[in-house]
C-alpha cells in the first residue's frame, strides 16, 4: 500500500481486500452473532490478523477518529473483535498529535485476580471511541458502551469497519456512529 495513496484510495483498497479475502457466501446461510441468518459472512479477522490488513484498518480508523472525535483519549470495545483494531489505532497514534490509549471490555468479569470487566487503560471521566470490526444489530458494541459508561467514562463516538444494519440503533440512542462500509456496499460494485 503506497504511502501516497489518498484516503478514498485506501478505503477502496480495503473494500477490495474485504471482498477478496474476508467474505464467504453460502446458500443455506450462516448464523451471525446476532442470531440473524445471512447468506453472506464477513470475517474481518482474516484482515485484522494480517499485517497489511490491520495496518490499513488502523490508519483509516485513526484518521476517522481524528476527523470525528479529535478530542478522544481512549479507544476500545468488546472482546475480541475490537482488540486488534484498538491496538493498531493506539500504536499508530504514537506518531500523531493526539495519542490514544487502548482498552477492551470483557463480556463477563474475570472470576479471579482483580475481576476486571475493563482491561488495559481507561480512566474515569475519559473521552472514549468504541470500535468494532463488523456490527449487525450493534449489540456487542452497545454492551461495550454500557460498560464504559457504568465505569464513568464518556462515549463520544462509535466506529466500525462494516455496518450490517446497526446505524439506526445508534441514531436512536444518540451515539455518533460511523462505518466505512455497509453490507450492500460490499455486495455490489
Amino acid at each position: 500500500m503506497p504511502a501516497s495513496e489518498t484516503h478514498s484510495e485506501k478505503v477502496e483498497t480495503l473494500r477490495k481486500m474485504i471482498k477478496s479475502r474476508a467474505m464467504d457466501l453460502k446458500e443455506t446461510g450462516f448464523t451471525l452473532a446476532s442470531g440473524r441468518i445471512s447468506n453472506l459472512y464477513i470475517d474481518l479477522r482474516r484482515l485484522t490478523q494480517d499485517p497489511t490488513g490491520i495496518n490499513l484498518i488502523g490508519e483509516l480508523v485513526l484518521d476517522k477518529i481524528e476527523e470525528l472525535a479529535g478530542n478522544a483519549e481512549y479507544v476500545g470495545g468488546l472482546e475480541t473483535a475490537s482488540i486488534p483494531v484498538s491496538t493498531a489505532v493506539s500504536l499508530l497514534s504514537l506518531n500523531r498529535q493526539n495519542q490514544l490509549k487502548a482498552f477492551w471490555v470483557r463480556k463477563r468479569p474475570k472470576d479471579h485476580g482483580l475481576q476486571n470487566r475493563i482491561e488495559g487503560n481507561l480512566e474515569k471521566g475519559a473521552r472514549v471511541v468504541i470500535l468494532d470490526d463488523t456490527v449487525t444489530t450493534g449489540g456487542s458494541t452497545l454492551q461495550a458502551v454500557e460498560t464504559v459508561r457504568e465505569f464513568g467514562a464518556y462515549v463520544i463516538q462509535a466506529v466500525a469497519v462494516v455496518d450490517r444494519g446497526a446505524k439506526d440503533t445508534f441514531e436512536k440512542l444518540r451515539i455518533p456512529f460511523f462505518a466505512f462500509f455497509t453490507e450492500s456496499d460490499l455486495q455490489h460494485a
